[in-house]
C-alpha cells in the first residue's frame, strides 16, 4: 500500500503515468486516422519498385550491338556494249573488288518487348536481328579485264560496287549463319540487365521471326 508520504517522496511516478497516457493517446489517434499501422511490415513497395526498374532498364530506344562479324570476299562486276540489243564482241568490261570489313550485328532496342508474367518473372521478346553499321572497311579494285572494244562500254563505277557490297545480300547471309550465336548474346545481355536489378528474377525469351524461336 502506497501512502501519501510515499507518493510525495517520488513525484516522478505521477509524471511517468501522465507520459504513458499521452503516448497511448497519440498512438490511438494515429491508428484511427490510418497514419500508423500496428500490423506486420509489408514488402509490396520494394517489389513494385524493383519491377518498374527492370521494365525501365530493358525498354530502351537505342540500338544494341550484340556481335561484330568479320566479312570478306571478292565481288565481280561485268558489263558489255550493245547496239540495237546486240552485244558487241570484245566490248566486255570486268572488275574485281576485294572487300573486308566488320559488320555490327544486333537489334533495335525500341523493338524489344518485356512482359511481367508473375512476381519476379519476365518474358522478353527479341526482334529480328539486323546489321547496325560497319567498321574497319577496306575495298580494293584488284583486277580489271577489258576487251579490245571495251571503250564503247561505260566504265564500271567503283562506288556502286561498294554500295552493292554493303547494301546487298552478303551481310544477310552472315546474319543467318550466326543466328544461334546472336540469340545467345541477346539472352546473356538482357539476363545481365535483369539480374543486376533483381538477382532472383526468372527470365524467359521469345524470338521474333528471323531471330530464332522461343527459348
Amino acid at each position: 500500500m502506497t501512502t501519501r508520504s510515499q507518493a510525495g517522496s517520488r513525484p516522478w511516478l505521477g509524471w511517468l503515468g501522465w507520459l504513458a497516457a499521452a503516448v497511448l493517446t497519440i498512438l490511438l489517434v494515429l491508428t484511427l486516422t490510418g497514419r500508423f499501422d500496428l500490423s506486420a511490415p509489408t514488402v509490396t513497395t520494394d517489389r513494385v519498385t524493383r519491377d518498374v526498374s527492370v521494365l525501365d532498364a530493358v525498354e530502351t530506344e537505342e540500338q544494341v550491338v550484340l556481335l561484330t562479324l568479320g566479312i570478306q570476299g571478292l565481288l565481280e562486276e561485268s558489263s558489255t556494249g550493245e547496239v540495237l540489243g546486240i552485244t558487241i564482241p570484245g566490248s566486255a568490261r570486268s572488275s574485281f573488288m576485294r572487300y573486308e570489313f566488320s559488320a555490327l550485328a544486333g537489334i533495335e532496342g525500341e523493338d524489344v518487348a518485356i512482359e511481367e508474367t508473375g512476381e519476379g518473372e519476365y518474358l522478353i521478346t527479341i526482334p529480328e536481328f539486323v546489321l547496325i553499321g560497319h567498321d574497319d572497311e577496306s575495298f580494293e579494285l584488284v583486277v580489271e579485264n577489258n576487251g579490245v572494244l571495251s571503250f564503247v562500254t561505260p566504265e564500271i563505277d567503283e562506288v556502286e560496287m561498294v554500295g552493292t557490297i554493303l547494301d546487298g545480300g552478303v551481310e544477310q547471309e552472315y546474319l543467318d549463319s550466326n543466328d544461334e550465336l546472336l540469340r545467345e548474346q541477346a539472352m546473356a545481355f538482357y539476363r545481365g540487365i535483369v539480374s543486376g536489378i533483381d538477382p532472383d528474377a526468372a527470365v524467359a525469351f521469345e524470338f521474333a521471326e528471323g531471330a530464332g524461336g522461343r527459348d
